[in-house]
């Protein structure tokens, strides 16, 4: 296991909620951009699996722009099933005691812009080009698969 410090700026996922009201579809796209210090710690524990893939777990915690206080964990899948650089599936909790900031319980969560998600499971660069997920039914977490 490695731990290191390091300066991240992560744009934020744009919310799609999906939520119509009288037949006026709500998108909200938040295209928040902050610098937080981000305690990273990727665990060295990278497999191959199957068919091709290899995986490495991580765990990252940090200030999100829009959750607020997170912790998460996840696992990076590369390999010949995956994009080129791979996916992250992972599970990001509020380390509060509240739930998360400016979502609601089983909210939508989607990619607003491409690249506007930063990978938590490695020092290098890697931009989403896309991302889905859903807040947890009691607002304090959320789980999500970013592809790169």
């Amino acid at each position: 296991m490695y731990n290191h410090k390091k300066e991240m700026k992560k744009t934020l996922v744009g919310i799609v909620s999906g939520i119509a009201l009288f037949g006026v579809m709500a998108v909200p796209a938040f295209a928040i951009s902050t610098t937080a210090g981000l305690g990273h710690s990727a665990v060295a524990n990278s497999a191959s699996r199957g068919k091709g893939a290899s995986i490495v777990h991580y765990k990252a915690s940090y200030t999100d722009p829009l959750f607020g206080p997170v912790q998460c964990a996840g696992v990076h899948q590369t390999g010949r099933m995956f994009s080129v650089n791979g996916q992250d599936s992972f599970t990001c909790t509020s380390t509060t005691g509240s739930p998360l900031t400016k979502v609601t319980p089983n909210e939508s969560l989607s990619l607003a812009t491409v690249g506007a998600w930063q990978s938590d499971s490695t020092t290098a660069t890697l931009l989403a080009v896309s991302f889905t997920g859903v807040v947890s039914s009691d607002g304090f977490s959320y789980t999500a698969v970013a592809v790169y």
